[in-house]
């Protein structure tokens, strides 16, 4: 019985009953001052307390049966032809059900003496046949539409937390792929190492060990702040200074006030490690790389380009890296993100921007120890 019968409908239920019998009472109240002479002879009492009260004592049983049937037939999934021929039905059956207890209570209170087999009552039933059944049909309609949105938020419920479920799935799938491409790199730059420079190796080597152990810190996240991105991100730098040394020049740029701005992690990483890979050439010997970070419009920008060697045609957006960050950005934004990688106007280097929307962490306000935005140059 519990499975059919919901304590929150239920009382829905009797708190429009009992709206629908305040308004009646109120009609006959009316009526009753106006003079109808039908009324002449019935007491305050009875067109008032009597009502109230035997519905209160009538209808409520009548609602857990018409609850248990409805419950029943939608757990059935019956075809709608049937379902409005048993609600039919069983519209009349409710109409007798009044009619049936109305007599018994009457009957009980004293106030009539109960015959089922009364014409006149048979005659009532018929005539207040209409009413018992829109009453009816309101009961039954507010039932449908009560599981009809549970049903429906349930739905949106398992909707969101099967997309968030298919992100973290696609995310880690992703990231799983981005990091050992970047450490099999990573590893063989320390190896080409080893035989020039032993001193310069061990420092690769530390640097690697603080920038594994700030990828491990982050676990499951798919969005940090922009300056824990850029602490990583500087990790990296330190070990690709340590190979390259006076060949590589670095120029960072941050907004003020953008440290808290969150950005998918290890999303600048690999395109700094795209133009180190690709950048140096016969022609480029001194590689730059330029990043800037600022707001504009509502979104967090990222600007990066390096003077070096030009991409072919065909080997634009066809790397592991690019692929990966662009389905990242799909992934957390779906259509609300910009991406654009390609030669420089000038046919000199790279150029690579990044338009995410502008979306910023909680900030926890210590009065001790404020917060502070910084700006790297």
């Amino acid at each position: 019985m519990k499975k059919y019968l919901d304590k929150k409908l239920f009382f829905i239920l009797i708190g429009y009953m009992l709206a629908y019998h305040v308004v009646f009472i109120f009609k006959l109240v009316l009526l009753k001052l106006k003079g109808i002479s039908k009324l002449e002879n019935v007491s305050w009492k009875e067109i008032t307390l009597d009502v109230l009260i035997g519905n209160l004592i009538i209808v409520p049983p009548i609602i857990i049966i018409i609850l248990v049937i409805t419950k029943m037939m939608i757990n059935k999934n019956y075809k709608w032809k049937y379902i409005i021929v048993a609600h039919f039905f069983f519209s009349l059956l409710f109409g007798f059900l009044i009619y049936l207890f109305g007599n018994i209570y009457l009957t009980i209170t004293g106030d009539a003496v109960f015959d089922v087999f009364d014409a006149e009552g048979i005659i009532n039933i018929i005539y207040d046949s209409n009413l018992h059944f829109l009453g009816y049909v309101g009961f039954v309609s507010i039932i449908y539409s009560y599981y009809y949105i549970d049903r429906s938020t349930k739905m949106e419920l398992q909707k969101a937390q099967l997309s968030k479920q298919l992100t973290n799935i696609k995310m880690e799938a992703l990231k799983s792929q981005l990091n050992p491409h970047f450490l099999f790199n990573t590893l063989n730059s320390i190896s080409a190492l080893i035989g020039e420079d032993q001193k310069k190796a061990q420092d690769m080597i530390a640097n690697l060990g603080d920038l594994l152990r700030e990828i491990l810190i982050l676990k499951d996240n798919n969005l940090i702040p922009l300056h824990k991105e850029i602490l990583i991100l500087k990790k990296y730098i330190d070990i690709m200074m340590v190979r390259f040394s006076d060949h590589l020049n670095f120029d960072i740029k941050i907004e003020e006030n953008i440290n808290d701005v969150l950005v998918p992690a290890m999303l600048i990483q690999p395109i700094i490690e795209n133009s180190l890979k690709h950048g140096y050439s016969y022609d480029t010997t001194d590689l730059k790389v330029k990043l800037y970070i600022y707001r504009k419009d509502k979104r967090l920008v990222i600007h990066i380009e390096n003077n070096g060697k030009p991409l072919e045609k065909s080997k634009i957006n066809h790397g592991i890296g690019i692929r990966n960050i662009k389905e990242r950005l799909s992934t957390l934004y779906n259509h609300s993100f910009e991406f654009s990688f390609g030669n420089n106007s000038n046919k000199k280097g790279v150029v690579t921007i990044i338009k995410i929307p502008i979306q910023e962490k909680v900030k926890i306000h210590n009065k001790k120890h404020p917060t502070r935005a910084t700006a790297m140059h």
